[in-house]
């Protein structure tokens, strides 16, 4: 078996590349081509837009959703308020301890709002101009949500 000093070179130049570039140097690795043999471009990474039609304020209270296998605590007996704005939902879901559920709307309305440091809390749903209907879950336990889009 014969080996050739190309396949060395080829390394040696692209690992000479690539530290030149961690370095902070002038020299890049080149771009890859694609199959018509011309380079590549970047994709562009731009954020979409907000969604803000469903901006606004919604009450209504939680209803537990009974479950023979488990025993969960009754829903809190005060109506619970989501704000959004900007396309960005909060539901203040425990006030004594400021717990807040946050989450990004979608263009269909959707959405999921958890809590920052307990993902199995959680309140997923859809809004429309009237309200939102979704499912809160904590832990094992679910809870019917429906409100309705208050004005302030």
């Amino acid at each position: 078996m014969t080996l050739t000093r190309a396949p060395v070179a080829v390394a040696a130049a692209a690992l000479a590349a690539l530290l030149a570039a961690c370095a902070g140097g002038e020299e890049r690795p080149p771009r890859a081509a694609t199959a018509q043999g011309t380079r590549a471009t970047p994709a562009r990474t731009s954020s979409a837009a907000p969604v803000a039609r469903f901006d606004g304020y919604y009450t209504g209270p939680l209803a537990l959703l009974p479950d023979r296998t488990r025993r969960c605590p009754e829903a809190p007996l005060i109506e619970r308020e989501i704000t959004v704005r900007n396309g960005r939902a909060s539901l203040l879901y425990n006030p004594q301890v400021q717990q807040v559920l946050t989450g990004t709307v979608g263009e269909d309305g959707s959405v999921r709002m958890a809590d920052s440091l307990d993902r199995n809390i959680a309140t997923s749903g859809v809004f429309d101009a009237n309200g939102f209907v979704g499912e809160h879950r904590s832990g094992l336990c679910a809870y019917s949500v429906r409100m309705t889009k208050r004005n302030r």
